[in-house]
């Protein structure tokens, strides 16, 4: 038999295709007419099934016809122009035409798709992954995922289903000596002593002092930014000597808070000075709260004070300032005045049940500390 050009292939091609379709276009004509007197559910049925059928041969052919010219060297250009048929479709075939590298026949095929995650994962593949997650804990998931050529969801799947473990992000604490962790240690129980017996039952007022200025706080680990483009986000600016207010909090371990009281711009805290604050300040606002009540209050020289500074155990240090930068530093101010009107409406307006509930953790922190022979404690 005489062997056809891919030319006459395509033009026989193309005569069928466009025979095929005149056929089934008058067949469908005279189905329709047969058919006319079925009820409307059936005849849509059955012309949509013909549909498909007749576009399944008709994409085949296309097919067909484009892998033909692709082997007799045609450019999609002059296959585009020869055959009428749309440009993505021409590339597409050439694109998986090119890539079927293994198929003999050369019919374009669906892509390949990789392996589920879960038939990956065998026995090798997670005792492989522990060992470069125990050799440099540090690493992120997805350059462990580079390493091992795998997808990233797959590393994600592992580390949590199969080895149990969760990514955490790292702390920042104290360097502590060993006499200082002593020294934590036997304050905190100290203090656990004097809440037990001493004290047990009394009302008990809690004090610190924070540094607030004018500039914008950024937390980058939670603080992000929704939009199109990185250039999108605003910069936040620091200056490099900002203007600060020293802010002197107290609380009550019912949750009461006290207005702050704001200390004038470069005055020398000395022990004067403090007490002048206790007795014309602080002293007034703890015997209307106590309304005659005995209560215990902390002061800067107390145990207690210095446990804050080392045990992290005052509910001001960690939960009242917190709130309060949170909101006050949540966007830059101009003046320290817009500042200390910032800290007064927050500290007047926090919720009374929380800042009870933020107390009510004290003593357990003391233990935690003791426990921890002094240790660092979140």
């Amino acid at each position: 038999m005489e062997e056809l050009t891919a030319k006459q292939y395509l033009e026989g091609t193309e005569t069928k295709r466009k025979k095929s379709i005149s056929t089934s276009v008058e067949d469908g004509g005279a189905h329709s007419q047969a058919v006319s007197c079925r009820c409307g559910l059936e005849m849509v049925t059955e012309t949509f099934i013909m549909t498909v059928v007749m576009n399944s041969n008709r994409e085949f052919e296309n097919r067909a016809a484009i892998i033909v010219a692709l082997r007799a060297g045609r450019s999609p250009k002059e296959i585009v122009d020869f055959l009428k048929l749309p440009k993505t479709t021409i590339y597409r075939v050439k694109k998986q035409f090119d890539e079927a590298d293994s198929n003999k026949e050369g019919i374009a095929t669906r892509k390949k798709h990789s392996r589920r995650s879960d038939r990956v994962r065998g026995e090798e593949f997670v005792k492989n992954g522990k060992e470069k997650i125990d050799g440099n804990p540090g690493k992120s998931m997805r350059a462990i995922a580079k390493e091992m050529d795998v997808g990233s969801m797959t590393i994600v799947r592992t580390t949590h289903e199969d080895l149990g473990l969760k990514s955490y992000a790292l702390r920042k604490g104290q360097l502590l000596t060993e006499n200082m962790k002593n020294n934590r240690k036997g304050k905190a129980a100290a203090l656990l002593n004097n809440l037990k017996h001493d004290s047990f039952g009394m009302l008990r007022f809690f004090s610190d002092e924070k540094n607030f200025d004018v500039d914008q706080k950024v937390n980058p680990r939670n603080d992000r930014w929704i939009c199109k483009d990185p250039s999108e986000i605003p910069v936040v600016m620091h200056t490099k000597f900002s203007a600060s207010v020293m802010v002197l909090g107290v609380i009550s371990s019912e949750g009461d808070v006290m207005p702050p009281h704001f200390f004038e711009k470069g005055l020398r805290m000395n022990a004067d000075t403090y007490i002048n604050v206790l007795e014309t300040v602080v002293k007034p606002w703890m015997d209307m709260v106590a309304a005659g009540r005995k209560y215990v209050f902390q002061q800067d020289s107390a145990p207690a004070h210095k446990a804050k500074r080392h045990n992290h155990c005052n509910p001001l240090d960690y939960y009242v300032w917190g709130v309060v930068e949170r909101d006050v530093n949540k966007a830059p101010h101009t003046t320290i005045q817009s500042v200390k009107k910032a800290v007064h409406t927050v500290m007047t307006q926090i919720d009374k049940v929380i800042v009870a509930k933020a107390c009510a953790s004290f003593r357990t922190r003391l233990e935690t500390v003791v426990a921890n022979n002094g240790n660092y404690i979140e």
